[in-house]
Formats: C-alpha cells, structure tokens, sequence
C-alpha cells in the first residue's frame, strides 16, 4: 500500500562541501609578502597572473603561531593555514574543497566507465553498475569485507547482489559517487533495504530523518511498521510518542484498528498516554480485539494494560462486567476481582498501589500547600504546583479547612495533611486533630481516621507504609508522644514516645528508619539526633549537629541526611536566622557543613524534586518578615539559588513533590493560575497574639 506523506515533493540531501570564508579583502603588497614569507609571495605571483584569481586573507609576524592565510580562486578554493615551527622552516596547508573535487572526479570516471573494475548487478535484475572496488570499500563496510576479506567475490568481475534490487543499488551507488540523495515515498523502502544490506550509515540517517519529518495520523502505522522492519529505534520511538500524544485523534480514524498487537500494548500501558480515560480505553482496545476472530487470543495481555481500578463501580458494572470474555477469561475476573477490591477498600489504597492503579502520569511536580499569611492574618487551604514549562503556579483542588504548621506526606502518590492549625494562633491553642488525604488521579479530597492527640509543630514521615507523627504540642503544652497510622486499618496508634517533649523540630527517613534532629524543649533550642526503628520500637541517640537549631528542615538525598536552615537564640531572649547547613552520615554517624544558605527560612517546606532540595515560603527572623522565595540546593555541586517565589509571602507552609496529571485545564483538572491568598476569604484568627518571644519562637 502506498504510503501517504505530508508532500508529494521529494526530499533531497547532499553533504556539506566546505565554503571559503576570508578574513581580509585588501591586496598584499609584493614587498611585504616578500619581506614575510618566500612561499607566500610566490602563491600570490601565480595567482596574480591569472584573473580568474583573487589573495584574500592576513598575515601576521612569522613568531605567531596562528599565522594563516586564505586563498580563493573560482570554482577551486584553496584554504592555506601556515603556521612557523620554532626554525620557522615548516608551512602546513590544507585544501577545504579537495575531498569534493576528488569525488567529482570519481563520479565522472565512472560515468564515461573509466578505470572501473567490478560491476554490480542487483538481485532483480541484470542492469549492470560498473564501480570502481575501492570506492565502494571505503565507503561501505560490507564493501570492504568483500573485496579485502578473502571471499570469492575479491576476484569476481561481476557481482551480483541478492540482497538489494535495482532502484536501491542505484540509489546507493549515486550517493556514494555524489553525496547526495533524492528521496520520496515511490523509493523509499527500496533505499532503505538496500541501505541496511549494504551498511551505508549515512543513507540510513537519511531515512530516518525522512521517515520522521513526515509522520502523520495516516501514515504512522505504516511508518511504525518500516521502523521495525529496518530496525530504525529512533523512528520507532518517534512513532510511539506520536501516537501516545494524538491517541484519541487515532481512534477516529481507520488507522488505529491496523495497529500491532505489541504497539497497541505499549500504548495502553504508557503513563504518557493523556486525555483518555480507562473506558475509553477499555472500549478501543474491544474495538481492536472484535475486528478479527484471531485477535480475540490476545484479550488477556492487552486487558493487563487497562487500569480497572481507576474505573468508578459504575463504569465497572455497566460496561465492563457486560463484556463476555470479561466474564469467562480467568485472567480478565481477577483484573475485574482486583478492581472491585480497590474500590471497595478506599483508606487501604495507597498501600495497594500497582502498575494499575498508578496516576496515568510522568509529570511529577514540586506541590505546596496551606501556610499563614501573617498581615490579614489568613490562613491558606491552598494546594498548588508549581508548572517547570510555564514557570507559573498553578492551583489543584483546596483542602476541606485551612492549615498551617501541619504535617504532610505521602503514600502511594496519595498525599496526606494531618494536624497543624486552622486558625492563626502562635501559641498552638488551636491545633487540630483532623487529617485529610488527597487524591491526584479524581483531583480530590477525603477525610480519614483523626490523630488521638492534637497537634501543631510537630513532625510527619512516612515510613514503611505507615504515617509517624512525632512530638509537638497543643492547648495542654509540648508533646514527646509519636503516633503510628495505618491505612490498612484507618486507625491512629501510639508507638514508642521520645524522651523528652519536642516541637519545632525536623525529620527525614533513611533505610527503613526515621531520623527526628533538632528543635524546642522546655524552651530550649536542640542540636541532639535521634533515630526511631519501627521493627523495634525503640529510639536510639546519634551524633549531635554542630549548630543548634529550631522550625528547620530536614531530607534525603542518596544517602546524607540534610539539615538546613531554621532558628536559635541570639543571646538570651532574641532570635536569629540559621544560615548554616550540614548533612549527616548513617553510615558514618558523623555531620558535614555544606554552603550556607542565600537567606534565612524557618517554619518551611521543603521537597526532594529532581535530586535538588527546594526550600519554600517560612519565616526570617533576621529581616523579620515572611518570605515569599524559593531556595534550590544543588548537592552536586554544593551550591544554593533562588529560583522562583511563592505567590505571596506564607509561613507555616508544607511542600513535597506529587505525581499529578500535567497541568492543563481541560483534562479532567480544574488547574488555574493561582489568585493572591490575600484576596480569598477563608481562615484567619481572633486577633494579633504577641507572647514573649521566649514562651514561642515562632513570635514573629
């Protein structure tokens, strides 16, 4: 079948020969050639006497070892680059357009069939090619290995050659003569065969770039199939990711139902797949499978592909479960039975997570959420992510209440919000006990099982599946309690509490532990580590940090612990931003300082996003005021930037990074660019608390 191409023109290539580029166009008087360089003058004299001829170029003191001149003359360029040896006796000079004339001269040879020594004949027929051996053997490696490698064919006259027919063989031969190539869609394939037979890498190039630069919805298949047959990977992947981004145009067309088993499988399986959901995915992929009998035999593998448990029950009982080898294969009942126990089990879904039931999404970004802003005392619902491509924040669904100083992480790329506080209150009187799971595939929020103790200022990790809640303090004062949630079971339970009352400080996991340092006890500022295992129950002491520190931020990255930023007291009775920051060693239970940062943050969030640390939003105490920037860490190179700002400045902010659909408003997402929080009427507080600074160190 013919393939269909954008143009009907042929595209043609050709490689580059080099063009004479000058650097001086003023004549070179004889004296002074003279005076500088012997072979010089005497170049310049015989092209002086020619007028065809023209010396364009610079000289400069024979001592220079960048000493070039440039000479040009009408259809034949020669480039000259003189360079003094330390005599100053030894001239180097190279012709740009030599390999050019060469092969011209080749290519007439051939065509008035002189000096030639071999002739070939392609395998359909008994047109003969005469070539000449060693131009063919340095260009191809097929060549080469026929006439220098001992076969038979070294002594041959003729040849003849099975692998290609006559309009490749001779597409091959006049590129090799000419360097340049002439192809359109009647030729194509007969190129490419004959290309790959013979190890012609350049024409292979060629096609590729061919093949690419016209894909289309009505030809893609076609072009998936000449990839595959040739091998082509690039083009291959090419046709893979246009399909993967005009899927749902496809499936309007009469393409689609021509598409291979193992594409279509590798389509429906991709997390690159968007604006489609698993219906209609599930209904193309009938639609494939019904339009002949003998594809019915591949209905298990390709149902594997669908992701049923993101289906809602009713889609699952009046369009799946009607289908009959739903209910007769046993590979598609228990991908029908694992669905149905998904959604029949919501709070135990981030731990039940599959390659079905993962978010059909490769974008992963940098998300916050809630925060203080402390002017009109508003406290922010506000979830949002931050768009790398437009380089703008952009809003997801808002919580069911405002929060600040909670708790957040994330299970399964379902991200939790437990704790903190709805209203603005610097003493932590009004934690709160609630907690709320938000959900990226239905952009959507639910509540689950309350903490046993309300808290603010306290620490969140995820670990093993389960959510730690460690320290703070409420109405009744600091807490050294730590509570364990199991989503199995929607239940909050106590786990082993820490020796002392802690709040303000920060935690990360490593290895199957968690890892709480720093913070406020009884008003003091620590500088202590420890380190929770949930096998044992048990906490146990590690190194100190160097610097003691309060409302900082803690993470992974490989394998260092890095602490950063925060607070301490300054004296006695103020405080002051800690600019320090240091990473710890598990393996070695020892801390190093890395770079400081650019400016002070404490009470943040924070995000591990590309192995770059991004640190959000807070508090500085040496400016006295929120800040609205973000700071990047790059370990790499130990290095700190600010990168972007929050849209307004907020304190008590969380961040981490969530999988989501990319952010578009029209795919099921209500994405929009984010409006000032001093604009939304939400949240706030009775009045502007002031305590001593010393009761609260996040007196701001």
């Amino acid at each position: 079948m013919p393939l269909k191409w954008k143009s009907g023109s042929p595209v043609s290539w050709k490689f580059p020969v080099p063009v004479l580029k000058t650097s001086r166009s003023s004549p070179l008087s004889p004296a002074y050639i003279h005076q500088h360089s012997f072979v010089v003058w005497t170049t310049h004299s015989l092209l002086a006497a020619s007028p065809t001829y023209h010396l364009t170029g610079s000289l400069v003191e024979d001592d220079d070892p960048h000493m070039k001149v440039s000479l040009g003359c009408g259809d034949m360029g020669i480039s000259a680059h003189l360079q003094a040896s330390k005599t100053g006796n030894t001239r180097f000079f190279t012709s740009n357009t030599h390999s050019s004339v060469v092969l011209q001269g080749f290519d007439q040879l051939r065509i008035e069939g002189l000096l030639c020594d071999v002739t070939l004949v392609a395998g359909d027929g008994d047109e003969a090619f005469p070539v000449h051996r060693a131009m063919m053997a340095s260009s191809s490696d097929y060549f080469k290995a026929m006439f220098t490698g001992g076969m038979k064919e070294q002594d041959l006259m003729c040849i003849k050659l099975h692998g290609v027919n006559r309009i490749g063989l001779k597409k091959i031969i006049d590129f090799i003569y000419t360097a340049k190539l002439s192809l359109n869609m009647e030729n194509l394939q007969d190129t490419l065969e004959a290309a790959s037979f013979l190890q012609i890498l350049p024409v292979l190039d060629f096609c590729k770039v061919f093949l690419i630069s016209g894909v289309s919805l009505d030809n893609c298949v076609e072009v998936g199939r000449i990839a595959n047959t040739y091998n082509l990977t690039e083009v291959d992947k090419y046709v893979n990711n246009f399909i993967l981004k005009n899927f749902p145009s496809l499936l309007g067309t009469g393409e689609f139902i021509k598409l291979p088993f193992e594409r279509l499988a590798f389509v429906l399986s991709s997390n690159s797949l968007k604006h489609c959901s698993e219906l209609d995915l599930f209904k193309a992929a009938c639609r494939w499978l019904r339009y002949e009998d003998v594809r019915m035999d591949h209905a298990p593998k390709l149902m594997k592909n669908i992701r049923f448990p993101l289906m809602n029950p009713q889609e699952l009982i009046n369009h799946v479960q009607t289908v009959d080898f739903m209910r007769t294969d046993n590979t598609c009942v228990n991908l029908l039975l694992e669905a149905s126990n998904y959604q029949m089990m919501p709070y135990m879904q981030p731990v039940m997570q599959s390659e079905r039931t993962a978010i059909r999404s490769d974008s992963a970004h940098l998300v916050t959420l809630g925060g203080v802003l402390r002017q009109q005392l508003v406290v922010s619902k506000e979830l949002r992510l931050f768009d790398e491509k437009a380089h703008e924040w952009k809003a997801l669904a808002p919580m069911d209440a405002p929060r600040y100083q909670h708790g957040i992480a994330v299970i399964g790329n379902f991200l939790y919000v437990v704790g903190g506080q709805s209203n603005y209150d610097t003493k932590g009187k009004t934690a709160v006990d609630t907690v709320f799971r938000y959900d990226p595939r239905y952009n959507k929020w639910m509540q689950v099982a309350c903490l046993n103790e309300k808290r603010t200022f306290f620490h969140l990790s995820a670990l093993k599946g389960h959510l730690y809640a460690v320290g703070g303090r409420n109405a009744a004062g600091e807490l050294a309690t730590v509570e364990c949630y199991n989503p199995r079971t929607n239940e909050w339970t106590y786990v082993a509490k820490m020796n002392e009352p802690h709040y303000g400080h920060a935690g990360t996991v490593y290895g199957g532990y968690m890892y709480i340092s720093g913070g406020i006890t009884h008003d003091t500022f620590q500088k202590e580590l420890m380190c929770f295992d949930p096998d044992a129950d048990k906490w146990t002491q590690k190194a100190p940090m160097t610097t003691v520190r309060g409302l900082h931020c803690m993470c992974t990255v490989g394998d260092r612990l890095y602490v950063i930023g925060g607070n301490h007291f300054r004296g006695t009775s103020d405080y002051d931003d800690v600019l320090s920051c240091e990473y710890y060693s598990p393996a070695l239970d020892l801390w190093t300082p890395i770079a400081a940062m650019l400016r002070g943050q404490s009470d943040v969030g924070v995000a591990v996003f590309q192995n770059k640390i991004y640190v959000v939003g807070g508090y500085s105490w040496n400016n006295r005021c929120m800040v609205e920037i973000v700071q990047k860490y790059d370990p790499e190179k130990d290095e700190w930037h600010k990168v972007f700002d929050l849209p307004e400045s907020l304190g008590g902010i969380r961040a981490c990074t969530l999988t989501v659909f990319p952010p578009r408003g029209h795919d099921g997402l209500p994405i929009q660019r984010v409006a000032p929080l001093s604009t939304l009427k939400y949240g706030g507080g009775a009045g502007q608390l002031r305590p001593h600074p010393h009761n609260d160190p996040t007196t701001l």
